[in-house]
């Protein structure tokens, strides 16, 4: 059973951590700011989240894998809707400003980079999962590589909204979705 002081805390230090993330970036990431804007002392931040390269990430996580996804569907529809939620989230301002802060704090801080590689490792991807299951069912030819995969999946949005900073829409996710279909056969 969790404590519900804690969840609120919870709850209240991730807002935080968002809101200053978005204000600031990576260079405004204290526990001093995370304790001022969440109304949390920053004792009780401190004790809970001393490390801030791990509550960043676990924002972030929690901004990842909001809403669940079956990765056991079929696998085209299951690659359809993983676009459709990856695009909606690179979409969304928030997600983008804790992604970039956490690429930004990647390059300086060996603890970002650290955590970041722990977050972004293939053996928690929901994109791999989608991936290996499609190769199972004889979707994807058995012999791609699947890290080669998963950043064909990623690749083109991510450029899209880093790079031009234009929205993906939802033609581009199908048309995606039915290129990589058709180039991983």
């Amino acid at each position: 059973m969790t404590d519900a002081r804690y969840e609120r805390s919870r709850a209240a230090v991730h807002e935080a951590v968002c809101t200053v993330l978005v204000a600031d970036g990576i260079r405004g990431l204290t526990h001093d700011r995370v304790a001022q804007e969440s109304g949390v002392s920053r004792s009780t931040v401190y004790r809970n989240w001393p490390d801030m390269a791990a509550l960043a990430c676990e924002v972030f996580d929690e901004l990842m894998h909001r809403e669940p996804m079956d990765v056991s569907a079929d696998p085209s529809i299951a690659l359809g809707e993983y676009l459709a939620d990856y695009a909606r989230r690179l979409n969304d301002p928030v997600y983008m400003a804790v992604l970039v802060a956490l690429i930004e704090g990647s390059a300086r801080d060996d603890a970002f980079a650290d955590v970041q590689r722990r977050a972004f490792s293939q053996s928690r991807s929901r994109a791999g999962d989608i991936v290996r299951r499609a190769q199972r069912d004889g979707v994807i030819a058995p012999d791609r590589d699947v890290q080669q995969c998963v950043e064909d999946m990623v690749a083109p949005f991510l450029y899209r909204r880093l790079v031009t900073q234009e929205r993906i829409t939802p033609a581009q996710v199908r048309r995606l979705r039915d290129d990589l279909l058709q180039r991983w056969n």
